[in-house]
């Protein structure tokens, strides 16, 4: 019936497209196609939620980032296109092919995963020796980092109370101990390293419940990216082991998957059937308390989580506005956006800065920053907002803007394809041991976020030296208690558990 549905949906996207081609003004007939293929996508993901759970938050926040504003535009009477006619299509077409080519990626990625024979989990299952001493290590440093990551969340708190949202944006400098910085950037990565090892309900729950905590500071500066991104990460992990979970029940009787309860069980949804509403309501209030204002719509929720998603739809302004501004983006010899923040490291991060006199592009809003390096999201709010830019606000970036902007259209095409498919394949993957479903983990934490940000900034990780130090660390730290422990206890005949 779902697939019934969805091929539905699908046969009303080319309807919406033949109705734009007959019309003078084709905008509503494009937004129609947009939503039906969205919608259809959706389907898809809710047929095999388990599964595809990270195809299904991604349609989340690229509705929220790029199609919130339209749609409830159009459905409140406003005429939601009126940035240029080529921009407003460009965005529209934008829309359509990665929607369409999201959906490709992902049914190659099914028909991959249903030729696995092996159940999801079970590859990191034999490795209990090294699970088990990387998941302690992993947790240690976690809560030893975590004390880091709060002490900088406390210092934005005290400077907020001084000071404006914006100023905060613009000006804000820590004035902490660098090592403070430095170990509080370990708390992610061990993070995911714990977290890969498996380890039971029980740990896993207050591991994660202080990573949501971690990003209050944030919140209430006025930042609501950070615990949004840590609340998905949190379902996103419980869905995939909850898959995991039913994918050993499947294939191995009485064994592990039947000792251990389902991730989400009765208790976890009806909780989130509470959170849900309430928690896009206080996220909705945010956009008033940051800047002192009254509440459009007084204290009605249903108002307040509509005006959200239109104020968090404002990145199709940007998309079509950012069309229209690529000529005019600043040209300093090679320049692509799409791998930006790996060029900006290597020519101007701190290794450079040490070994080859770079000069650092900063980390807030500047004319240096806005003319230079590989930037997008700070190149196009320099010439989009001018001396506004430089008082802190931005207009933020988009995957679609940043490939089209380096390999056009086709360039749009090849990144949807290759992320649906890495989207319905990454749970699977995830099983096959500890390492890759770090890796996969510390994609999760930053991926959602690309419909509004860079098109592979979730992938800078692997090039800093923080993550690779908490590599060594946990996992140096594991192979010297596996070698050292595991084997003697494994020979004295004592089952080591992985959680």
């Amino acid at each position: 019936m779902a697939a019934l549905i969805r091929y539905g949906l699908i046969f009303l996207t080319f309807g919406g497209g033949f109705q734009a081609l007959a019309a003078e003004l084709p905008y509503s007939g494009m937004l129609f196609a947009v939503v039906c293929l969205w919608l259809a996508n959706m389907m898809y993901a809710l047929e095999k939620l388990r599964e595809r759970i990270l195809f299904f938050w991604f349609h989340v926040t690229l509705f929220t980032f790029l199609m919130g504003r339209p749609v409830i535009g159009a459905l409140q009477g406003e005429l939601w296109w009126d940035y240029g006619h080529e921009n407003v299509m460009f965005a529209l077409t934008a829309l359509l092919l990665t929607l369409g080519f999201l959906q490709l990626g992902a049914l190659f990625g099914s028909q991959w995963s249903l030729r696995q024979k092996e159940a999801a989990g079970w590859g990191l299952e034999e490795q209990k020796g090294f699970c088990y001493y990387f998941g302690w290590v992993s947790q240690i440093v976690f809560y030893i980092s975590l004390v880091f990551t709060f002490m900088l969340g406390m210092e934005k708190v005290v400077y907020i109370q001084d000071h404006t949202y914006y100023e905060y944006f613009s000006d804000f400098k820590s004035q902490l101990p660098y090592v403070v910085y430095e170990l509080s950037t370990l708390t992610k990565y061990s993070l995911c390293f714990f977290l890969a090892c498996l380890p039971k309900k029980s740990r896993a729950f207050p591991v994660l419940a202080l990573y949501v905590l971690s990003a209050v500071p944030e919140l209430i500066v006025g930042e609501r990216n950070p615990i949004v991104l840590n609340v998905i990460f949190a379902l996103s992990y419980y869905v995939i082991r909850d898959f995991f979970w039913a994918e050993r029940a499947q294939h191995a009787e009485g064994g592990p998957a039947e000792q251990e309860k389902p991730w989400l069980g009765v208790l976890e949804k009806g909780a989130l059937i509470l959170a849900v509403p309430l928690g896009l309501v206080l996220l909705g209030a945010m956009n008033y308390l940051r800047e002192g204002q009254g509440m459009e719509g007084g204290l009605n929720p249903i108002a307040v989580i509509a005006d959200l998603f239109y104020k968090q739809g404002v990145s199709f302004r940007w998309l079509a506005l950012g069309y229209g501004a690529i000529p005019f983006l600043p040209h300093n010899g090679f320049t692509n956006y799409t791998f930006g923040s790996f060029i900006d490291y290597f020519c101007n991060g701190s290794i450079a800065q040490k070994f080859f006199g770079a000069v650092s592009l900063g980390s807030s809003n500047s004319l240096l920053k806005a003319q230079y390096g590989n930037n997008f999201s700070h190149h196009l709010s320099y010439i989009l907002l001018g001396d506004e830019y430089l008082a802190g606000h931005g207009c933020g970036s988009s995957y679609l803007l940043e490939v089209f902007a380096d390999y056009g259209y086709l360039g749009i095409v090849v990144f949807s394809l290759i992320l649906g498919l890495f989207l319905v394949c990454a749970p699977r993957l995830a099983g096959k041991n500890a390492v890759l479903f770090s890796i996969i983990l510390l994609c999760m934490t930053n991926l959602f976020l690309i419909p509004r940000a860079e098109a592979t900034g979730f992938l800078q990780f692997v090039l800093t030296m923080q993550f690779w130090a908490a590599f060594v660390i946990c996992c140096g730290g594991a192979l010297i208690l596996s070698h050292r422990f595991y084997k003697r206890k494994y020979t004295a005949g004592q089952a080591v558990s992985i959680r």
